[in-house]
């Protein structure tokens, strides 16, 4: 006895379909608005935007008079009454505040980079989390369309064992196999409820992400040039500290030399009947004899050493990171480019042939279920490849320092307009 079955559906166009030849050199214009608002609302972001007009204010202080004048106002009554009036003034004659002007401003370009390495690492968690959401949902599709072509062949197996076509066992075999795809799609749903908490933790929003081009991007370059590693805000954040590290070594030499201090004053001394004018000039002058500051210039040099050590080692893990990720990006690039022009053909159709096979009885119901699974894990796998080839780009894109250039958006300034 034969039951006739519904055809399987033709499958929806997947957002993740074959790519044209061409590369995507540049980010589609929704995609960089998208990122600019997520930018625009992330508290991380904001606190480093914070953080580095504070470092501003700091080198802007920084580069003011050291010392303020002092007004004294003395009077004294006894047999001679003496009232005075004076003003003192301690001069910057070592040199402290130039020093202080440069660790100021180091430590202001170190804020900024800091600032820029932040807004790299949003939009790249943002756009690895996009990625991953849009072909999570993809997944949930192809999940939900395993459930629904094994709840149909169980059905089918179910009619068939009670005519008597087929034994209890493929009949339990078939229940068997849509109990797993029901429980498989449930991770799947979960993966997806975890890309949508990594959108929102940045402060993306799964409900109006722009769609990634469906086009790949062009093959990465490797090895990286090295003025693209200089120019990294890691790299400028580390060298930025490097600078401000040497210039606190002259803050703390001009330290050990004593700033004198001048006060001129004027009054009257009145003695009885007597009456003259006061004049006085008086010098002050510190003597560093208990300390004489030697300790906190040894450790500036130590920090300056140990600064200067930090740029060479992030120069060194810079690069080496820049060459993997373009290498980890080619080759899932090209893993994703031969799947594409397989001749592989999609679930819903494989599925309708081997059922139709398993109808005429050239296939067992085992056999049926362990092709139908591997067609089914073999575009699961590779619609996950293509959000790996995303995150791969992504991670070569702030590995080189040509997000911001990609995305046509500047890391400066969240307020900035193409």
């Amino acid at each position: 006895m034969s039951v006739a079955v519904a055809a399987a559906p033709t499958e929806s166009v997947s957002p993740f379909a074959a790519a044209p030849p061409e590369a995507v050199t540049q980010a589609p214009p929704a995609l960089t608005q998208a990122l600019r608002e997520v930018w625009a609302r992330n508290p991380a972001v904001q606190a480093a935007e914070a953080k580095a007009a504070a470092a501003e204010a700091r080198s802007q202080a920084a580069a003011r008079p050291l010392y303020n004048p002092e007004i004294e106002v003395a009077a004294e009554r006894a047999d001679v009454n003496t009232r005075s009036v004076g003003l003192s003034q301690t001069i910057d004659w070592s040199g402290k505040r130039r020093a202080r002007v440069g660790v100021g401003t180091a430590e202001w370009r170190a804020a900024e980079a800091e600032r820029d390495q932040i807004r790299q690492d949003i939009g790249l968690q943002w756009l690895s989390g996009c990625a991953a959401y849009q072909v999570a949902t993809e997944q949930v599709s192809l999940g939900n369309e395993r459930v629904r072509i094994l709840g149909q062949f169980a059905s089918l197996a179910q009619r068939r064992f009670t005519a008597g076509d087929i034994p209890s066992l493929e009949r339990d075999l078939a229940e068997l196999a849509l109990q797993e795809a029901r429980a498989q799609q449930a991770e799947l749903l979960a993966d997806q409820a975890q890309a949508r908490r990594t959108l929102a933790a940045v402060g993306g929003d799964a409900t109006a992400l722009p769609e990634l081009p469906r086009a790949l991007p062009p093959e990465a370059q490797v090895p990286v040039a090295i003025s693209l590693i200089d120019a990294l805000p890691a790299l400028r954040q580390v060298r930025a500290e490097s600078e401000a590290a040497q210039a606190r070594i002259t803050v703390a030499e001009r330290e050990r030399r004593a700033d004198p201090t001048v006060s001129v004053s004027t009054g009257r001394v009145t003695d009885g009947p007597l009456r003259d004018n006061l004049l006085g000039v008086t010098l002050r002058i510190p003597l560093f004899v208990r300390n004489s500051y030697r300790a906190e210039v040894t450790a500036a040099r130590a920090d300056a050493d140990q600064a200067e050590a930090a740029v060479r080692d992030r120069q060194l893990r810079a690069t080496a990171e820049a060459n993997e990720a373009g290498a980890a990006y080619n080759a899932m690039r090209d893993a994703w480019l031969q799947w594409e022009a397989s001749r592989a053909s999609r679930v819903a159709d494989r599925a309708a042939l081997l059922q139709r096979l398993w109808e005429a009885g050239e296939l067992s119901t085992a056999d049926y279920l362990v092709q139908l699974k591997q067609s089914i894990d073999t575009e699961l796998t590779a619609t996950g490849l293509r959000a790996r080839v995303w995150q791969a780009w992504a991670d070569w894109l702030a590995a080189t320092g040509h997000l911001a250039p990609w995305l046509g958006a500047a890391l400066t300034s969240p307020t900035d307009k193409e």
